[in-house]
């Protein structure tokens, strides 16, 4: 069975401060363990990532994931994150 390491970066925040306004003030570019919030992740985005970042970790591919990746936007809309399956 697959096992891949999944990275999830801050591909864009759609805020003119171009820092996130939730609790985790997240920036452009910061880069996240989907298994463990760290450095600090909304809790809400980190519910939303989850799933697929679990879905890409044991399958070789998603109908919907492109060479990219995945970007998976927070629920309250103000984050794009990008996974993606990082192959040895």
């Amino acid at each position: 069975m697959a096992n891949y390491a999944i990275s999830c970066v801050v591909t864009e925040v759609k805020t003119e401060s171009k820092c996130c306004p939730g609790s985790a003030r997240c920036k452009e570019g910061e880069t996240y363990s989907p298994r463990t919030p760290v450095p600090s992740m909304c809790g809400r985005a980190f519910h939303a990532l989850h799933p697929m970042a679990l879905s890409m970790r044991f399958s070789e591919r998603m109908v919907f994931e492109s060479d990219d990746g995945i970007i998976v936007t927070c629920p309250d809309g103000y984050v794009q994150y990008n996974l993606k399956r990082l192959k040895a």
